[in-house]
């Protein structure tokens, strides 16, 4: 992604550069648009980078929530019949 905001930036950076040459009548302008124009193309595509990136650690920290709230469940669960067949021997009962 950081690559293609590389491409439009540079791709920005031609055409103002040829259209300074072209108009040259106009190039303080076009050059000072330009200037004005880059570091907005490099902080709007910064933020889109960060806030995808955030969702995907988002999506990864959810993800692993929920299989350690499975594992979770898993562990008590056999805690639970592991303490049950320890009390049915103890009181002599058999179980399943």
């Amino acid at each position: 992604m950081r690559v293609i905001i590389t491409y439009i930036a540079t791709f920005t950076a031609i055409l103002f550069i040829t259209l300074s040459y072209l108009f040259q009548n106009y190039s303080v302008l076009i050059l000072t648009i330009e200037v004005i124009l880059l570091p907005s193309i490099y902080i709007i595509g910064n933020y889109y980078i960060e806030s995808l990136l955030e969702r995907k650690y988002r999506q990864e920290l959810d993800f692993i929530s929920k299989k350690a709230d499975e594992l979770n469940e898993k562990y008590n669960k056999q805690r639970f019949l592991n303490l049950e067949l320890r009390l049915s021997k103890k009181n002599g009962k058999k179980t399943i």
